[in-house]
């Protein structure tokens, strides 16, 4: 079963994203992906997913039932990448 989350984007989400390289679209690529490695704490969520093959690290913040604040995306370190390979299974 995928989630599906629901995105909440502004002038400095965009911003952030865009100064470790990542693009909107690659963010909401990542974080729909049904392979990705998802870890929880308290309000926060860790998504480990894959845009186009470019393994991205997405921190949100739910604000509201699926609702989600988009704190920070970059490239997935390599300990990381090997999270999504070997648990990202459908989780």
């Amino acid at each position: 079963m995928v989630k599906k989350y629901s995105l909440i984007w502004d002038e400095w989400n965009l911003n952030h994203i865009a100064k470790h390289g990542v693009s909107k679209r690659e963010v909401e690529e990542a974080v729909n992906d049904e392979r990705a490695y998802i870890k929880k704490h308290r309000k926060r969520v860790m998504v480990v997913g894959s845009a186009w093959g470019r393994i991205l690290v997405v921190i949100l913040e739910k604000i509201e039932r699926n609702d989600y604040y988009v704190i920070s995306a970059r490239d997935a370190t390599n300990s990381e990448k090997r999270l999504y390979r070997k648990r990202g299974k459908g989780l």
